[in-house]
């Protein structure tokens, strides 16, 4: 089942209350406002994010920046500069790292106006596909291939906008999940590329027929929002949507599968009520162990991540020994200054010294104490011993990320599915400087932890997790409730 990237895009949470804003931001910078900005932003990845030459050397990230700096020596406008910072953003090549072009409910305001490709589409493998029809034409359906926008090829198009979309190290897969992401797409056309005053659009359906529209008097996303809701072609994905949601309320399940001798345990996020998280961890493992499960695959497609801790409770289910899940996190500076622009627990900052170590070697370590994804993980009593299967994709990210790393590094089981979208080796945390850039009032997000993950093996420092059977479902499948990938994981239990 296509998830949260689904619907979005007709149920976003658009405050339409909010005052409008200028559709267009017209503002040209100068030179002097823009090199202000950018120098002030990239002063503190230099001496805050303690990833900024992680997966790439100094000498590279200096030549990057200088050669971006080198853009800011004639007037631009707002979209030219944004872009410049955006890239910057990117080359950082950190999956906590990000920026916005406004405050959030200034940029939601914005979109309402935006006109937008009046489609929300779902990339795979540089191809996208239709999943919501935003006009009143009845004759674009789900699944129809978007192949050209304004005759521009849309593989050519999905290129540029990747380097504009932050991720760890090198990959991919994770950028063209958040490229289906709700509305992103249609944003950052708008942004980056064009926002012109009509579409023309190449499309071939699912029997082959090449479909052309030309779209004109683009509607504004609040009408086009409308539109979408009383299309009868959006009937059938109207219906998914409400499924989605349902699983979506419980996003830790587990189903039996006693004829197979198999378990599927999802787990869609390690965010939320963690006690209650836990107790259904225990529950799950305790029926797990009842029914003598042989074959229990876990499902982390699209699990974004949430709290390491809660990562490193779920992996102690499936270990023989005490195992670091986590061996070291640490900032490259303890100096208030920086601190206090950080999303960080008003007693971390008053108590600093009772969580950051004194310096070595240029790195402030968290005391293990008072973080649990640093402690050694205990194996439990009802532990799985039975055979494990993990299912991941570009949307698996940050601590799901890291589970999967474990899983790998330990050979506790196999990996089914696409690379995923953190790092094997280490990565950035969600806690962060929240900065606003003086001039242009660009808002930036920056990682100042660093996460050590307990791994070892040969393995490329700028690549996530690699599966070790490569498997990409159709989308014919995504929007059929997509059990092709426990079709292709049962044929492997069978074999084996």
């Amino acid at each position: 089942m296509i998830r949260y990237i689904l619907l979005i895009a007709l149920f976003i949470a658009i405050p339409w209350h909010l005052k409008a804003q200028q559709l267009d931001d017209n503002r040209i910078f100068a030179p002097s406002d823009m090199q202000k900005d950018f120098n002030y932003l990239r002063e503190r990845l230099e001496n805050t994010h303690p990833g900024l030459y992680m997966h790439e050397t100094k000498e590279v990230m200096q030549y990057k920046m200088d050669s971006l700096y080198s853009l800011l020596k004639v007037p631009l406008s707002f979209y030219q500069f944004y872009g410049i910072i955006t890239q910057l953003i990117a080359d950082v090549k950190c999956e906590h790292t990000s920026c916005s072009p406004y405050k959030n409910d200034e940029f939601q305001s914005r979109i309402q106006q935006y006109k937008l490709l009046p489609f929300n589409l779902y990339f795979s493998q540089h191809k996208a596909y239709v999943l919501v029809n935003m006009t009143k034409d009845t004759s674009i359906h789900l699944g129809d291939e978007v192949c050209f926008i304004n005759h521009q090829p849309v593989d050519s198009l999905e290129r540029i906008l990747l380097k504009y979309i932050p991720s760890d190290g090198d990959m991919e897969t994770s950028k063209e999940r958040l490229l289906s992401g709700g509305m992103a797409f249609n944003v950052w056309y708008y942004l980056f590329i064009n926002h012109p005053e009509s579409f023309d659009i190449k499309f071939k359906s699912l029997d082959g027929t090449i479909k052309e529209r030309k779209l004109g008097n683009i509607s504004s996303f609040k009408e086009s929002n409308r539109n979408a809701l009383n299309n009868l072609a959006n009937k059938r994905i109207i219906a998914i949507s409400k499924k989605g949601k349902r699983d979506a309320a419980n996003p830790w399940r587990l189903e039996l599968l006693k004829e197979r001798k198999a378990a599927i345990l999802t787990i869609r996020t390690f965010s939320g009520d963690k006690k209650a998280m836990f107790e259904k961890f225990e529950k799950f493992f305790n029926r797990i162990k009842t029914d003598k499960i042989a074959n229990l695959i876990i499902d982390l497609g699209d699990n974004g991540g949430g709290d390491e801790a809660a990562a490193a409770e779920l992996f102690s289910y499936l270990i023989l020994k005490p195992t670091y899940f986590i061996t070291d996190e640490y900032l490259i500076t303890d100096k208030d200054s920086y601190l206090k622009q950080a999303d960080l627990p008003a007693d971390m900052l008053d108590n600093k010294m009772k969580y950051i170590k004194k310096e070595q070697n240029g790195k402030f370590f968290v005391q293990q104490e008072t973080q649990a994804e640093l402690k050694p993980c205990d194996p439990r009593s009802d532990r799985y011993t039975g055979k494990i299967y993990l299912y991941v994709n570009g949307g698996t990210c940050s601590a799901a990320s890291t589970f999967a790393a474990l899983v790998q590094s330990n050979h506790l089981g196999t990996i089914v599915g696409q690379e995923t979208g953190g790092s094997y080796f280490g990565g950035g945390s969600s806690v962060g400087l929240n900065l606003t850039l003086p001039n242009s009032g660009i808002i930036a997000h920056t990682s100042i932890v660093y996460c050590d993950f307990a791994v070892s093996g040969n393995h490329d420092k700028n690549r996530g997790v690699i599966p070790a059977y490569y498997f990409v479902p159709a989308f014919s499948e995504l929007v059929h409730g997509n059990t092709s990938w426990k079709d292709y994981i049962f044929e492997l239990i069978e074999k084996n």
